[in-house]
């Protein structure tokens, strides 16, 4: 009887070659969700980081106003602050563009945006050179920041807008936030940043450095 010859059969070849396939198959799908994993990983943290350093920022901007005081168009002697439930604007250094004492007009505001997914909001930073006017309008001088300022956008793709609150400090009777700070004498106690109610972010509540120094020395 003649041995049979080594080797594989055509059957046997065929099974090698689809379990060969199946386990490709498998660790190219391991693969491919470890790398979505990683990639959206990766982009939680990028976001994490982000969304620090615009907090940062922030707090830094809404410690910056100065106690500058100024005469509007009504003829009402005044801080330079204005602040609204959507923007504020004010007079602060702004040492990220350079070192030296120049004065900005610093508004941060919150703008509409119609995109493919509907409408959103994002937070803008707008600044000009400070120049110390006769008579101050504050409507003239918002446009003149929306038409010539230069402008950085901090927060985008927000479902609602956040809003601006101001703190008085009342004497004797208990402090009291408020929405608009208009024709004030000084500057608000806290400035509080508040997102929609349901956000996963935290308000910010600062204290600006002029008023808090101000504090300090009455004690």
């Amino acid at each position: 009887m003649r041995r049979a010859q080594g080797g594989f059969t055509l059957v046997e070849l065929l099974v090698a070659l689809t379990l060969a396939s199946l386990v490709a198959m498998l660790a190219y799908g391991g693969l491919h969700v470890a790398l979505r994993s990683w990639q959206a990983a990766e982009l939680r943290q990028q976001q994490m980081e982000l969304s620090t350093l615009t907090q940062a920022l922030l707090r830094r901007l809404l410690e910056s106003p100065q106690a500058v005081s100024l005469r509007d168009d009504e003829g009402i002697q005044q801080m330079a602050f204005f602040g609204e439930s959507q923007q504020l604007i004010f007079v602060a250094n702004l040492p990220a563009l350079d070192d030296s004492e120049q004065l900005y007009w610093v508004q941060l505001l919150q703008e509409k945006q119609l995109g493919e997914e509907g409408l959103s909001w994002q937070l803008e930073l707008r600044y000009l050179p400070f120049i110390q006017p006769e008579e101050l309008n504050w409507a003239l001088l918002a446009e003149s920041l929306a038409s010539d300022g230069e402008r950085e956008v901090l927060i985008e793709g927000l479902s609602k807008p956040w809003e601006f609150g101001y703190l008085e400090r009342r004497g004797d009777v208990e402090d009291d936030w408020q929405r608009q700070w208009r024709q004030r004498a000084a500057l608000p106690v806290l400035l509080r940043l508040s997102p929609p109610r349901r956000a996963a972010a935290a308000e910010l509540l600062v204290a600006p450095r002029d008023v808090a120094y101000a504090i300090f020395q009455s004690r």
